[in-house]
């Protein structure tokens, strides 16, 4: 390996650290600020707004990536489509992620609910989830545009489905709570 290369993935290396901890820190941060505010009825709408607003968002741009790599592992997309279909929807999913979190500082949650805590560490494991995907995504970029998922190997296969299990399992735990928590 040349130098260069290893240089280059250690700072791939403290670039994804430092989004770990701004991840952590931003959601930490945001359950803290909703324990110090009560937002007015006016600004609570809007947060809510803001919140469900940044869920279709983000949300939906995680589906449709998970639709192009499952169309990639069934072999009726390439390796190019779905990494071209990624790095389009990276910064809807992150600006969904953000206003989630910004958004859901506003909306008092019951921190007291084991169910909230549930979502609470749902967002928290999707958010990291997401930076841990970035490794991923960087990895498809190498691969020659027609590389069937079949050729991938084993161990980056598996690492490929557990992550969006993860991110699916996170999303759908959270979006199911959140429903469940604003009915009743």
């Amino acid at each position: 390996m040349t130098t260069t290369l290893k240089a280059r993935q250690r700072r791939r290396q403290r670039h994804r650290a430092v989004a770990y901890v701004a991840i952590a820190a931003g959601w930490a941060a945001a359950i803290w600020t909703s324990t110090l505010l009560a937002a007015p009825p006016w600004l609570h709408t809007i947060a809510l707004f803001v919140h469900l607003a940044s869920l279709v968002v983000g949300f939906g741009a995680v589906l449709m990536v998970d639709w192009y790599a499952l169309l990639w592992v069934t072999e009726w997309r390439t390796v190019r489509d779905l990494r071209q279909v990624d790095v389009t929807l990276k910064v809807p999913i992150w600006v969904g992620i953000i206003g989630l979190l910004a958004s859901g500082a506003l909306l008092q949650p019951d921190l007291s609910a084991p169910l909230t805590l549930v979502k609470l560490g749902a967002v928290l494991v999707l958010s990291l989830n997401g930076v841990a995907i970035t490794r991923w995504t960087m990895h498809l970029a190498r691969f020659p545009r027609k590389t069937r998922f079949s050729a991938v190997p084993r161990s980056a296969r598996i690492r490929f489905i557990s992550s969006a299990v993860i991110s699916q399992v996170a999303w759908w735990t959270a979006v199911v709570i959140g429903m469940l928590n604003s009915t009743t």
